[in-house]
């Protein structure tokens, strides 16, 4: 049963409601006039309100803004003895759920005010689903660099503009992107995502527009599965110059046509895109529009590596650690304060989705509650071992500077994957210089690996 608020100025009309929805099992209060009933909302959680419209001092109008301003989920039911459709209509449109006409039909109320109850459950229900979803998707951390992404987040969501997100693999372009739409007026629209990666010249057409054969709607599309939502481009920077040139029409426009249909498609579809590339070194090489470039980045979003907010990896390994071990319904485990500080020290190439996958890895493999620094192979051992050797080795200054600058630059060529443009981000050089560098220690120029 529910907790009802009746707000009426007829005290015989509160009786005879609070004696009817007590008998059926419901927690009542009454208020006499519409300040009262505005404190009642403010100290006290309802499930429904039955509000009066004609009330001296405040009409029930005014009251039904006042506390909607308060608890938007309120479900209100206007009622009245003097309305008319005009008035029925403006109730709705300020949020009032239903309106019934004075003197009410007993029963018809008690089926109105079930009804009423269940749709505010199925409401909570729908909302405590989507709070559990902005939880999961949550992004982690405190740090300066990451609390911006957040503000960002925040600041965007509700405006219909074009977002850009970049970020290195691994740092949480999908999660920032899934807290855009979860955060914003489209939440209970859908949320489509295309892998442009896996979208060929061929495939693009009926994956993107549907298809359209004899008269016959075969498939309607992903961007008609949008429906008013979000349309999530992932690795954006993957898509052929033809694809991009279609992409650009469809953003610029808002409307697409398909093959063998002449009508056309309007679209009301907030568009997202993310990268790992930098698009300004794509359009300079030819390989990215400039004018799609232009067109997507409205707005953007810049995600950290994981290398430049180390004192978010506290938090990360303490929420990972949780998550997996309730996951697979073990033993809690934790990491020693020494192991987090080892953990620190790591540059992470493949940022928060190879921390997590370290952390879960090593989870499985220690069989002991308290993880140490001892049971954390370091990463890139190779490496080390040459380092180690040079370190033995006679060796004059010089020649020892540029042997383990040689073996730093290899390793960092194999953590991201020979990936020059990153690769030189990492470095905080520019491209130009590592390619000297490259040339210099006669280290072959590689093939870049998406």
């Amino acid at each position: 049963m529910g907790k009802i608020l009746i707000v009426d100025d007829e005290q015989n009309i509160l009786d005879i409601l609070s004696l009817v929805l007590t008998s059926e099992k419901h927690e009542v209060d009454i208020s006499l006039e519409g300040y009262s009933a505005i404190e009642n909302v403010k100290r006290k959680k309802y499930d429904l309100v039955l509000l009066d419209i004609k009330m001296p001092k405040m009409d029930g109008l005014e009251v039904l803004e006042r506390i909607m301003e308060i608890d938007k989920s309120l479900i209100v039911i206007m009622i009245s003895g003097h309305g008319n459709f005009e008035t029925a209509v403006e109730a709705t449109k300020r949020g009032a759920y239903n309106y019934i006409q004075k003197p009410p039909d007993l029963d018809e109320l008690k089926i109105a005010i079930r009804n009423a109850i269940e749709y505010k459950k199925s409401k909570d229900e729908i909302e405590n689903l989507r709070n559990e979803l902005i939880e999961a998707n949550n992004i982690l951390g405190n740090s300066d660099a990451i609390k911006e992404v957040k503000d960002r987040i925040i600041k965007y969501s509700n405006l219909d503009l074009n977002v850009l997100i970049y970020g290195e693999s691994g740092t949480g372009k999908m999660l920032v992107a899934k807290q855009l739409h979860l955060n914003s007026k489209r939440s209970e629209k859908p949320f489509v995502i295309v892998n442009c990666a896996n979208l060929s010249d061929v495939k693009a057409e009926s994956e993107l527009f549907g298809l359209f054969e004899n008269g016959a709607l075969i498939n309607s599309g992903k961007l008609s599965d949008a429906k008013s939502g979000y349309f999530l481009f992932d690795e954006i920077s993957s898509l052929s110059l033809d694809v991009q040139s279609k992409i650009l029409k469809v953003i610029e426009e808002n409307k697409f046509t398909r093959t063998g249909q002449n009508e056309e498609n309007i679209l009301d579809t907030r568009f997202i895109f993310t990268t790992n590339k930098n698009l300004e070194v794509e359009i300079s090489e030819g390989r990215f529009r400039e004018d799609l470039y232009h067109r997507i980045k409205v707005l953007q979003i810049i995600i950290p590596a994981l290398r430049d907010r180390s004192e978010d990896i506290d938090e990360l390994v303490k929420t990972f650690t949780e998550q997996i071990c309730k996951a697979f319904n073990i033993n809690n485990k934790e990491f020693s304060d020494e192991a987090i500080r080892h953990l620190k020290s790591f540059r992470w190439p493949g940022n928060v989705r190879e921390l997590k996958n370290t952390i879960e890895r090593l989870i499985f493999d220690i069989d002991k509650d308290i993880i140490e620094e001892d049971d954390i192979e370091i990463p890139g051992t190779k490496h080390s071992k040459l380092l180690n050797e040079l370190l033995n080795k006679n060796l004059t200054l010089n020649d020892f500077q540029n042997e383990s600058e040689k073996v730093f630059i290899e390793k960092m060529l194999r953590d991201y994957k020979y990936n020059i443009v990153h690769t030189a981000e990492a470095l905080k050089i520019q491209r130009s210089h590592l390619y000297k560098l490259l040339s210099k220690y006669n280290i072959p120029t590689p093939s870049k690996i998406k």
